[in-house]
Formats: structure tokens, C-alpha cells, sequence
């Protein structure tokens, strides 16, 4: 089949070189199935806009497209009219009527990916308007047609909204390995955090983080600054954003500026370094849906310690070498204590590439297809 995957997303969703990205984690398990496969990604950047070939049955569009904040609408005219089917990462995206309605004029099989419901803008004006828009938009689709959702989570969300529970399916978002760093393990570790700028015997935590409220940057500072003097703890953090500037004022105020680090991005093929020479890696939000980075560091045998959320819930279930915590006490907790075995970390490495591929996604995709075909 000839197929069609669109992302609209236009913040830091999928940005071109900085990301395992979604979309092509998925576009390659369904050209590694037989199918043709084109992903359509919306970007905010001209220089980024050109058509790459991942494969020979995988090919990535880069377009620039109208857009409101991370809402991307795009012209249907770029869609190639042949597809079969169009998987479309949808979430919130209110520019996704006009999508639905050239597919059905088309005969394209339209299947939307919900991960939420709701802007992560909560209890604000901005929040208000997009989940109101929302509703009188994606909503009403959603409604209607059958869904792939990422998580039982997103599956309640949708049901709570007034979505009939029979049109929903759990489809979980998948790592792509391949585009991960393979021979890892031959680094020395010690090397890469001088590489990075730290001392060789220095203990790492890292985070790989929008510096946005919901992901709890500012918390991250107060739990290092806890723990700072318990073990050589050095703090490594990846990502950009509007509490830049907070947290530079509050890491002078709390004179820790020679032992935090803050690289505003790390080009993909550099990120195993990050992963690879940080003992743990940190996620403090309660709000996440899925969170990528954990399974990377997961693969790279990074000690994960994360507040139990949706995503964490579900990514480091049964998994040896890593803490889903109920509190910030818990993660210092788990990272003043004793460190896991590389047995533990091995073992957890090789469950999440088993469990979190992108092929249980794929099949659900052709499923729909066929089913809305017959």
C-alpha cells in the first residue's frame, strides 16, 4: 500500500536532526513491512525544508505550512491524492478538519494518533481558548471515526470528552533503534564526561527537557541543590524554553553555577554521549504522556528515576535499574542510594526495545485500514 503519515506539530515535536523522531520511527517499521511510505512533517524553519529519502520505501517532506503556536495547518494540496490510508499524530491540532474532510473527498483511510486532549497550557487563558477550540474542532472528528490512541490514559481522556470507547484502539508509541547508537558500550564513560566538560569521577544527573512549566526545571534546581554535597553530583541538563531565564537567577542564588550545565540542544547523532556518560537521568514531570528520552536512556543503560505519570507508568514498568517515584524525596532517594547493577541496566535495555517498537503501531494502522476498505 502506498501511505501517507502527517505530523503538524510545530514546536519541538520531530525538529529535524535534535529527536528520535515519531513519525520516521513509524514510517520505518511500514516500509520494513513492504508498504510505501511518505511522512509529511511541518516545520518552522525554510532552511529545513527538502525531501529526504530514508530508504527506498521511506521518503520525509519537510514543508513549511501556515501555523497558530504549535498548531500547523496544512494545505491539502501538498497530499499526495493516491494514498491509501493517512496516519495523522494529532492530539490537540485544531487545523484537522479540512485534513479528514480531502480525505474522505479521496478515499484516503483517515486514522488520527491521540497521545492528549488537553493543552499542556493549563489553568491559563492560552489553555482555555485551544481546549475550547478544540472542542468545537479535532473534537467532533474524533466523535465519529474510528482512533489509535497511545495509552489508556489517552483512551479515558477520549471517552470522558464523549467519545464512544468502541471507536478507540491502544496503539503505543514505539523507539526507533534505528537510528540509536549501537556500539555504546565500547565508550568509556569516564571519557565522555570529560569530553562534556565534567571530571572523570563525577556523578551525573541529566535531564532532556523543555525548561516549561510542566516539566518542573525550577523543582529539578531545589532537588540538586538537596542533593549536591551527598554524592560529586554534577547536573547536566538539554533544552530551551521561556524559564531560561528564572532558572539561570536561581541557580546564582543558590551558588551552584560551577556544577550545572545547561546545553540549550544536542544535535541527535551526539545524544548517546549525553546519555552514555550521565549515571541517571531525571524526569519531573507529572504530566508526561509518553516521554522518549526515558526509553533512550533506558537504552543506554542510564539509571531513570521519574514521578509517576502516564508515561513513566507505562515505559518503566517491570523495569530493573530504574525508580518510578511518588515524590521528589523519592527520586534523591533513589539517587543518594546504592547504584544498580549493569545486569539490572542490561536486562531493562533489552525489554524496552522488545516491548516499545513501532510495529504494534504499524499493524494497528494497516488494521484500520482494511477494516474501513472492506
Amino acid at each position: 500500500m502506498k501511505l501517507g503519515i502527517l505530523c503538524t506539530m510545530m514546536k519541538r515535536f520531530g525538529i529535524k536532526g535534535f529527536y528520535n523522531s515519531q513519525e520516521i520511527g513509524l514510517g520505518r517499521a511500514l516500509s520494513e513491512m513492504g508498504h510505501t511510505v511518505i511522512v509529511y512533517k511541518g516545520t518552522k524553519d525554510q532552511s529545513q525544508v527538502e525531501t529526504v529519502q530514508i530508504n527506498e520505501r521511506l521518503t520525509v517532506r519537510y514543508m513549511t505550512m501556515p501555523y497558530f503556536v504549535a498548531h500547523g495547518w496544512m494545505p491539502t494540496g501538498r497530499i499526495d491524492k493516491d494514498l491509501d490510508g493517512l496516519f495523522v499524530f494529532s492530539d490537540q491540532q485544531i487545523f484537522l478538519p479540512h485534513v479528514e474532510a480531502f480525505c474522505r473527498k479521496n478515499g484516503i483511510v483517515f486514522v488520527p494518533y491521540v497521545g492528549t486532549t488537553y493543552s499542556l497550557y493549563v489553568h491559563t487563558l492560552r489553555g482555555w481558548i485551544m481546549d475550547t477550540v478544540f472542542a468545537h474542532t479535532t473534537l467532533r472528528i474524533y466523535k465519529r471515526r474510528p482512533i489509535l490512541a497511545k495509552t489508556e490514559a489517552a483512551k479515558k481522556e477520549l471517552t470522558d470528552l464523549g467519545v464512544d470507547p468502541s471507536l478507540i484502539s491502544i496503539a503505543p508509541v514505539g523507539l526507533d533503534v534505528g537510528v540509536l547508537k549501537h556500539d555504546f558500550q565500547s565508550y568509556d564513560r569516564a571519557e565522555l564526561k570529560t569530553e562534556l566538560g565534567f571530571a572523570a569521577d563525577d556523578v551525573i544527573l541529566c535531564t532532556v527537557a523543555r525548561l516549561e512549566d510542566d516539566k518542573r526545571p525550577l523543582d529539578l534546581l531545589k532537588l540538586f541543590r538537596n542533593v549536591q554535597d551527598r554524592k560529586q553530583f554534577r547536573l547536566l541538563i538539554v533544552g530551551k524554553g521561556q524559564l531560561r531565564q528564572q532558572m539561570d537567577e536561581k541557580i546564582r542564588e543558590y551558588g551552584i553555577g560551577d556544577k550545572v550545565k545547561i546545553l540549550d540542544r544536542v544535535p541527535y547523532a551526539d545524544m548517546w554521549k549525553i546519555y552514555t556518560a550521565a549515571d541517571y537521568f531525571l524526569n519531573l514531570s507529572k504530566v508526561e504522556i509518553f516521554g522518549m528520552a526515558i526509553m533512550e536512556a533506558v537504552y543506554y543503560h542510564t539509571s531513570v528515576a521519574a514521578i509517576r505519570a502516564v508515561g513513566p507508568s507505562l515505559t518503566l514498568k517491570g523495569m530493573r535499574g530504574h525508580c518510578l517515584c511518588d515524590t521528589d524525596a523519592d527520586i534523591e532517594h533513589w539517587i543518594t542510594g546504592p547504584y544498580p547493577s549493569e545486569e539490572e541496566l542490561t536486562e531493562s535495555a533489552g525489554k524496552v526495545v522488545e516491548d516499545f517498537s513501532w510495529k504494534p503501531c504499524a499493524r494497528a494502522f494497516i488494521r484500520e485500514i482494511e477494516k474501513q476498505h472492506r
